[in-house]
């Protein structure tokens, strides 16, 4: 989904799309589908256990991603 005013376009770094494709979008969702079974929920543990250089890390990648 996503917020259709201003706002959100200046600040949201996601991509809206519509299509009329219906295999493009069976691409797409397949591929959305295969990415979500290898995926898994990060316990609480897991995420205490993640490096402090990790942290830091995600912190820069997170500050610089509107210019990469």
């Amino acid at each position: 989904s996503a917020n259709m005013d201003n706002r959100s376009f200046r600040l949201n770094f996601e991509v809206m799309l519509l299509t009329v494709d219906e295999a493009f979008a069976s691409q797409v969702e397949q591929m959305l589908l295969d990415d979500f079974a290898l995926a898994h929920e990060v316990s609480q543990e897991e995420s205490r256990e993640t490096r402090r250089l990790q942290q830091l890390g995600m912190r820069i990648a997170r500050l610089i991603s509107p210019i990469l």
